[in-house]
């Protein structure tokens, strides 16, 4: 059974009008404070976004983001970001709700669709507060725009687009992907010994669960082939997805697993030091792309039209199997033939070849 073999371009709609436009004159104060996201791969589909509400401040008006602790490298990583405020904990704290209102910032949008955050925002007491409605979150905002559409569009449009509808409430938006590459520190890659050319770096792993992961056997044919080749393999992950890796680096002599070994900061210099990725769908493949590496990336029971990579073009390989995209963490199928079909029949030889593809592109 042959696969789906094709280069992404996320598919952006426009999802009509606001429920709720701000002001036309709006008092922006000191600047934008953005509530971000709370997982890296989610964080990663809102940065073109954030960058046009980046553009939408005035001159001497600053972008602020208001982040969980474990994604202000990714932001601090963004040139066009003014300040990170980095959360504790899943709540803002009150030395960090003094931090905010100590910048005097006169607008802030939430991305996440969680009661929480909008607490977090309407706590700062900020004077224009945007968001979506639903789980009561419209008692917290200034400008409540409709709920999360959810199932609505599944299939037809990209995430970034429910995003781009939010920042609806501020005028005309452009339905582009576009956005300035994460900026890494130099030589951070290099004191994790990941220097010179020929890297490859898989991502065997996704926390989202099982049906998101290629088998490790696989990962080991890629792995060997690439050694063989004369490249270099480098393994990143969680902590918990470090026996996996170890087990792939197995396969490729001289390997490098730093799977869990990592900080979110380090993470992004050897993913920008490689010259490719392979990953499944996972914020590795997300990270990778918004850094500019071209990949591979291996879906099984998601669908990339509403996840795919946005940034450097990656080629996506899915499995032509009638059950996909069933979204669910882990194979609901009992037959031992079927289990798991989705990424089961996505072969090696595949992989491999869109892999040499995009090699030879990136040396072309």
């Amino acid at each position: 059974m042959s696969s789906q073999i094709s280069v992404f371009q996320p598919m952006l709609l426009d999802l009509g009008a606001p429920r709720r436009p701000v002001p036309a004159a709006i008092d922006w104060r000191g600047g934008l404070l953005l509530r971000s996201t709370n997982w890296l791969g989610d964080c990663l589909m809102t940065l073109p976004a954030a960058w046009q509400l980046r553009q939408l401040l005035p001159a001497g008006a600053r972008l602020q983001v208001l982040a969980p602790a474990f994604l202000a490298p990714l932001w601090s990583a963004c040139p066009w970001v003014d300040g990170v405020i980095s959360m504790a904990g899943k709540r803002i704290s009150a030395a960090e709700i003094a931090q905010v209102k100590a910048l005097k910032l006169g607008v802030g949008v939430i991305f996440p669709n969680s009661f929480g955050s909008a607490m977090d925002l309407w706590q700062c007491s900020l004077p224009l507060r945007v968001g979506r409605s639903g789980r009561l979150r419209s008692l917290l905002l200034t400008h409540a725009q409709r709920e999360w559409p959810r199932g609505e569009n599944v299939g037809r449009c990209h995430q970034l687009s429910y995003y781009l509808e939010l920042l609806s409430a501020f005028g005309p938006v452009r339905l582009d992907s576009a956005c300035p590459r994460l900026e890494v520190k130099p030589g951070v890659a290099e004191s994790l010994g990941v220097s010179g050319p020929g890297w490859l770096a898989l991502a065997p792993g996704a926390a989202y669960g099982p049906a998101k992961q290629w088998p490790m056997e696989s990962f080991r044919e890629l792995a060997a082939w690439h050694h063989g080749c004369g490249g270099r393999v480098l393994l990143v992950g969680t902590g918990k997805e470090a026996a996996v890796a170890a087990a792939v680096a197995e396969a490729a002599p001289g390997a490098i697993n730093l799977a869990g070994k990592t900080s979110l900061a380090e993470l992004m210099a050897v993913l920008a030091a490689a010259d490719a990725v392979v990953a499944n769908d996972s914020g590795a493949m997300h990270l990778a792309a918004a850094l500019g590496t071209p990949g591979v990336g291996i879906f099984g029971s998601t669908d990339p039209v509403g996840t795919g990579p946005l940034g450097a073009p990656w080629q996506l390989v899915l499995a032509s199997v009638p059950c996909r995209p069933c979204f669910r963490r882990e194979c609901p199928l009992c037959s031992p033939d079927e289990r798991y079909c989705c990424l089961r029949s996505i072969t090696p030889a595949e992989v491999i070849g869109t892999l040499a593809t995009v090699l030879a592109g990136r040396d072309a």
